[in-house]
């Protein structure tokens, strides 16, 4: 679940100063949110769950969190089939 945290803060720049700019970003969103990995990917995961109950999904969902100052958002992007 890191991993996937990880990659939303990657940018296209690949020096060590960047690499170690997201790193610091995914910890203290981490601390900041009190959420272990599992809760992150549990709610991720039931989030996904309700949606395809009521809609059908088509491709992959992407959930990930932004961060801008103090506040923190869950950003949530499904696919939905077209009729």
């Amino acid at each position: 679940m890191l991993d996937f945290i990880k990659k939303i803060y990657m940018r296209d720049d690949t020096s060590s100063r960047n690499q170690a700019n997201n790193r610091l970003r995914v910890v203290l969103t981490h601390d900041r949110l009190n959420l272990n990995a599992n809760t992150l990917n549990t709610l991720k995961e039931e989030i996904i769950a309700v949606i395809s109950k009521h809609l059908d999904i088509d491709g992959t969902p992407e959930v990930r969190l932004i961060t801008e100052g103090r506040n923190t958002a869950l950003d949530i992007s499904i696919p939905i089939k077209g009729r």
